[in-house]
């Protein structure tokens, strides 16, 4: 065997490692979990690190232990459990159901567990969080929601297609106004309308909006691949009730400030929202495998951006010294 056979084979993604009983190790995928032994962790590993390279076959050889017919065999069967592909297999083109079925639903359960890994979720959920952390997230979701009105309307606008015009628009004429539940838990936080209106959103909070700005201007299916993970935590109740009930128990967070939270969450449940993004991929006839990739790229994109918002919120308003309301910047003043 060659080092082109072995070639034919790219890695897929591995989102989490966890070590098990005598050093076997549990790999997650997006639709499974495959489980190695030591040997088969290491020998993988070497492969996974040298299939982008340009490195001779001998130098796996020699890294693995194992020679050629044996890498063989090692290679297609963790092609056969899913840690590897046949670049061959990969399809030019797809229907928009079948990127739906096959590629968005079996990887969003992974993609959310990603973007909500942060250890700001796990802080809150101990009791080490804080009520300030509770109101300053809600205070950026207030911004965060409130700027759909920034993206939203630039989707409609960029759409080519007009089913999926039709949709967007139905979607930002159920949304555009939501921002307004979180204005009214923050009433119930201490804060005046006047006041919450004129603060400004942390960085991260505005490059989130100019993140989905960007999605549509270029392709407005993975804009709204970008949303669709968005609304992703909104379709379970059971998935959003324990992280409120939780906060409102250790900090005393008024009910009156959660109750908001949870009429825009069931008015999403209410609109489907949840089932937008397969309505439109079901009007996408077919795409090319070079734009589905991209399109999945913006939706892995969005995962991060939100991990990223999660710390920038966490640095922020963990800070007593930084005030909750951020107010603008003033050049007379300032």
């Amino acid at each position: 065997m060659g080092m082109t056979q072995l070639r034919t084979y790219g890695v897929r993604r591995v989102y989490e490692t966890s070590r098990g009983e005598g050093d076997t190790a549990a790999l997650r995928l997006r639709d499974r979990m495959v489980e190695l032994g030591p040997t088969e962790l290491d020998a993988y590993a070497r492969l996974a690190e040298w299939l982008p390279t340009n490195r001779s076959v001998d130098d796996l050889v020699a890294a693995s232990g194992m020679d050629a017919e044996r890498l063989s065999r090692f290679a297609a069967r963790l092609s056969e459990v899913g840690l590897l592909y046949e670049r061959g297999a990969v399809p030019t083109a797809v229907t928009g159901a079948d990127f739906y079925r096959k590629h968005f639903a079996p990887a969003l359960d992974a993609w959310l567990s990603e973007a909500f890994s942060h250890p700001f979720w796990e802080r809150m959920m101990s009791g080490k969080g804080s009520a300030r952390l509770f109101t300053g997230w809600t205070l950026e979701l207030y911004h965060y929601t409130k700027n759909c009105n920034r993206h939203m309307p630039l989707s409609c606008a960029s759409a080519r297609d007009k089913a999926i015009k039709l949709l967007r628009a139905r979607h930002y004429t159920e949304e555009w106004n939501h921002y307004t539940f979180f204005m009214k838990s923050l009433r119930h936080l201490g804060f005046s309308d006047a006041e919450v209106e004129d603060s400004v959103p942390l960085p991260m909070t505005l490059a989130l909006s100019n993140f989905m700005r960007q999605a549509a201007r270029e392709d407005v299916v993975a804009y709204s691949i970008c949303s669709a993970v968005l609304e992703g935590t909104t379709t379970d109740r059971r998935a959003y009730n324990p992280y409120h009930e939780r906060a409102a128990e250790l900090y005393g967070i008024p009910r009156e400030a959660v109750k908001p939270i949870y009429d825009h969450l069931d008015l999403d449940v209410q609109y489907q929202h949840g089932d937008l993004f397969e309505e439109i991929c079901g009007t996408v006839p077919s795409m090319s495998a070079e734009r589905a990739s991209r399109i999945l790229d913006y939706g892995h994109q969005l995962v991060e951006h939100v991990w990223m918002w999660t710390e920038n919120v966490e640095r922020y308003y963990a800070d007593e010294a930084n005030p909750v309301l951020r107010r603008r910047f003033d050049p007379l003043v300032d």
